[in-house]
């Protein structure tokens, strides 16, 4: 996913897995951290190691005359305390060894994370609609489901990437150490800042799970190896998913828009008060897809504009677009419900098999949410309402 950032943004849209971006962003953001990582821990050893010279410096610098046991005149170097190599962080001073410890959690845990957010990637944009639960997606899943006789055909670059992924004693190693300092215990790492002559040194410890012995690992060693290993498969990823992404295996019956919404508040009137979703078809209701997705995207400029589906109930109506004369209607699917969260998704809805006059009259009987203009599907706003005019035109809702 290489080149121009917002030409991909609409390839992704032009495939309708437009909700695949999210994820590319934040695999981008974790691979940034790992980085960061790395480049903290390198100074965080190099200030603890100058702070060192500079407390050596000065202790040569402080000879005090004394006698020995003879009573002969030496001259020697009174230690009276250690090098103080605490560092400030935002104004407070915070303990080097600390620090140390928990960035080596840090790199190994976004490492971790990268290759999850690959498994997003590849859950959104190649399962479709098919995709699994985001909450139920991990690395090992990922490969199961996508070598499997289901998937395996479809997508063999990425299916066979992930098998070798998971095969490498690099990964094992990333997921092992990641497991263990995040939810079983402490590893003994070493931080060892070299005085008036020896060495510094940085590495990790050993540790053990499930039946491994993971030898103890000079820091920056693994450190360089880890980052190299996440930046070639994370190219080797890309590559594959530009490849079969495109062939649009698993995106059937997935929009970006609807047709409008129809809202009518009209005093004295029956049925006088209604919003309602439509998209318009002449086909008949019966031979309509069983289901279909909905995620409003629209490009405008330099950028995508993208919104989740808000609308309960979508209504199928002929060119007239009367709600009243409605062929059926598509219900959002019970188990895909709006929720107050961070991620974008295609929203599923299904066919209806309530009868169209009984959906009709819960369309009018329910509380309405209004709409003003916006920039994903037309508004019709009909009333006598001057009050309801004036506040829908006061307020933007989606």
């Amino acid at each position: 996913m290489c080149g121009d950032r917002f030409e991909l943004q609409k390839n992704f849209a032009k495939h309708k897995i437009y909700d695949v971006w999210q994820f590319v962003e934040y695999a981008e953001q974790n691979l940034a951290t790992v980085h960061y990582c790395a480049d903290i821990l390198k100074s965080l050893i190099e200030v603890t190691d100058n702070k060192t010279v500079r407390w050596e410096q000065s202790l040569f610098s402080d000879f005090i005359e004394t006698k020995d046991d003879t009573g002969k005149k030496v001259k020697k170097i009174e230690v009276r305390e250690l090098p103080k190599t605490d560092v400030r962080v935002v104004g407070q001073k915070i303990n080097p060894w600390f620090l140390f410890d928990k960035l080596i959690r840090d790199f190994f845990q976004y490492a971790m994370n990268t290759f999850d957010s690959m498994v997003q990637i590849a859950n959104a944009g190649l399962f479709a609609n098919s995709s699994k639960q985001i909450d139920s997606v991990d690395f090992q899943r990922m490969e199961t489901w996508i070598s499997s006789a289901t998937f395996a055909s479809d997508f063999p670059l990425t299916a066979n990437w992930f098998s070798e992924v998971l095969a490498s004693p690099e990964f094992k190693y990333i997921e092992a150490i990641n497991n263990k300092t995040k939810h079983t215990a402490r590893i003994a790492n070493k931080l060892s800042i070299g005085l008036l002559g020896s060495n510094t040194s940085a590495k990790i410890g050993p540790f053990f799970r499930k039946n491994v012995q993971h030898d103890s690992k000079t820091l920056q060693d693994q450190l360089d190896a880890t980052l190299d290993f996440l930046e070639m498969k994370w190219n080797e990823f890309k590559s594959a998913f530009e490849a079969e992404y495109v062939l649009d295996k698993r995106t059937k019956e997935r929009y970006h828009t609807i047709d409008g919404v129809k809202q009518q508040v009209v005093k004295g009137e029956a049925y006088g008060t209604y919003s309602c979703a439509y998209i318009v078809s002449e086909k008949e209701f019966s031979l309509m897809p069983d289901e279909f997705h909905l995620l409003l995207v629209r490009e405008r400029e330099k950028e995508i504009l993208v919104h989740n589906a808000p609308f309960d109930s979508i209504f199928v109506c002929d060119r007239t677009g009367n709600i009243l004369q409605s062929k059926g209607r598509y219900i959002a699917d019970s188990n895909d419900a709006l929720t107050d969260d961070c991620l974008i998704k295609y929203r599923k809805y299904v066919k209806d098999a309530t009868p169209v006059s009984q959906c009709i009259n819960d369309a009018f009987m329910k509380e309405s949410i209004f709409y003003y203009a916006n920039p994903f599907f037309n508004v019709e706003t009909v009333t006598n309402d001057k009050d309801f005019l004036q506040r829908i035109e006061r307020t933007y809702v989606i």
